[in-house]
């Protein structure tokens, strides 16, 4: 099955959609479905990669049918959209897919999983209408985004504005989360709103052809935290195979640059045992 030949690379980019290695949605898949009854949204689900990975977790989980009324999603291209919704009945599922923006669309949730990579498209063209709304979603839950966001950054917050109390959110987010001074409010948003935040970062780039290193999102509960959880792995076997270091951090300030996540797996483990230890000492920068 393959998309319509009018969504060619260069369009799928310029509206921030990149198709997720079957091994990531699964790997999230896991982690945030609990339950064979869970409730699922894939937002910009796109060719649905996450939502037939959240049907296989709950078929594993003992769920039974097509999952009718369990499975939802939103996306904003039609046409990818109807391959969606396709893709789905092909694998013997039913899901609720509605065309339109993620920041428009009503009547969404709570669930108990919110999963997916929103889409990426950087401020420069990231304007106007689609802007304005998503810059809005954030503010009603108190987080004011500067005009330098890209888009990844809104849908985070709103993303979470759909989940249950209780329920797990992962996401695959651009590893600038970790750097860049415009996701600082968002940064501060994940530790107030969650009880456990955990990143999981590759040293090896996992999108064939996309340059744009990334990082996992898994966050739950009901915070805040005061540190998180960051796993090293070396590429998507390590993921797979549970390979990965894994340590804590508890960064100075919830805004604070998580810039330490950005070492090599041996490095960010020297770090840790290095600033864990009685001889480890910050110095404050001079005048």
């Amino acid at each position: 099955m393959t998309l319509p030949s009018s969504d060619s690379a260069a369009v799928r980019k310029a509206r921030g959609a990149f198709f997720t290695p079957v091994e990531l949605c699964r790997f999230i898949a896991e982690w945030a479905i609990r339950d064979r009854a869970d409730q699922v949204l894939e937002p910009a689900c796109g060719e649905a990669a996450f939502l037939l990975a959240a049907g296989e977790r709950l078929r594993r989980l003992g769920a039974v049918g097509q999952l009718a009324g369990q499975l939802h999603g939103v996306e904003l291209h039609e046409a990818s959209a109807q391959f969606a919704r396709r893709a789905i009945a092909s694998a013997g599922l039913d899901a609720d897919i509605q065309v339109g923006d993620f920041f428009t669309v009503a009547d969404l949730g709570p669930f108990d999983a919110v999963i997916g990579n929103p889409p990426y498209v950087r401020y420069q063209d990231f304007t106007g209408t689609a802007r304005l709304r998503s810059q809005e979603a954030a503010l009603r839950l108190g987080v004011a985004l500067t005009g330098l966001a890209s888009s990844w950054a809104s849908f985070v917050i709103h993303a979470a504005h759909h989940l249950a109390p209780n329920g797990r959110m992962g996401l695959v987010l651009p590893a600038e989360l970790l750097s860049v001074n415009y996701a600082a409010e968002v940064r501060r948003f994940l530790l107030q709103r969650f009880e456990k935040v955990q990143l999981v970062m590759f040293e090896e780039r996992v999108f064939p052809g996309v340059l744009e290193e990334v990082v996992l999102l898994l966050a739950e509960g009901i915070g805040p935290a005061s540190q998180f959880r960051l796993c090293q792995a070396r590429n998507l076997a390590d993921l797979a195979n549970q390979n990965g270091l894994t340590s804590i951090w508890a960064p100075s300030d919830a805004e604070d640059k998580w810039t330490p996540a950005f070492l090599s797996t041996d490095a960010f483990k020297a770090y840790s045992q290095a600033s864990q230890g009685e001889a480890f000492t910050l110095i404050p920068p001079t005048s």
